[in-house]
């Protein structure tokens, strides 16, 4: 964890969101930015949130929402990796916001590397993520992403119970 945060110039005390998703509208990147900027002011300490994934045409909204919202600090877009394991075990937390969804790889990616899971009940993610791996909220509903956000935000002990339980599901 700690070589894979050097390598990404991520201190150990800074708080990693990921979403791993390719940037279409409906997987939601926008309600995670807007949600992101309602809580930014009660965020424990130093964050940031790495967005993972090929650019399938919203990428310049996106940036400008970052910065209508004043998370230019905060908000880093990586584009497509393929070092996305390495990215998973540097991270605290894994967030899908999609609007639709099948069956999620990412939601399997991020247990399977011991991240509790943020995501949006639809598609399979309820039948990957219960309570005991992550949290679930209704789609769309950004305040309730932005009180899970904070939720495993302010509790690392939780993070690390919900982490566990993820790896011991996959």
């Amino acid at each position: 964890r700690h070589e894979a945060r050097k390598k990404l110039v991520i201190s150990d005390s800074q708080l990693l969101l990921v979403n791993v998703a390719n940037l279409i509208p409906y997987k939601g990147q926008a309600d995670l930015l807007f949600a992101l900027s309602n809580i930014q002011s009660e965020m424990p300490g130093s964050w940031v949130l790495f967005i993972v994934g090929r650019d399938d045409g919203i990428g310049e909204e996106l940036r400008r929402l970052v910065t209508k919202y004043g998370l230019e600090w905060n908000v880093r877009f990586l584009g497509s990796r393929d070092d996305v394991p390495e990215l998973l075990m540097a991270a605290d937390i894994g967030i899908l916001t999609s609007h639709t969804e099948g069956f999620s790889n990412a939601i399997l990616e991020y247990m399977a590397s011991g991240l509790p899971v943020i995501a949006t009940d639809v598609g399979g993610s309820k039948e990957a993520v219960s309570n005991q791996e992550g949290i679930l909220v209704k789609q769309g509903e950004i305040e309730s992403i932005g009180k899970a956000i904070l939720n495993l935000a302010t509790d690392s002990e939780l993070r690390v119970q919900l982490g566990q339980s993820g790896i011991k599901r996959v």
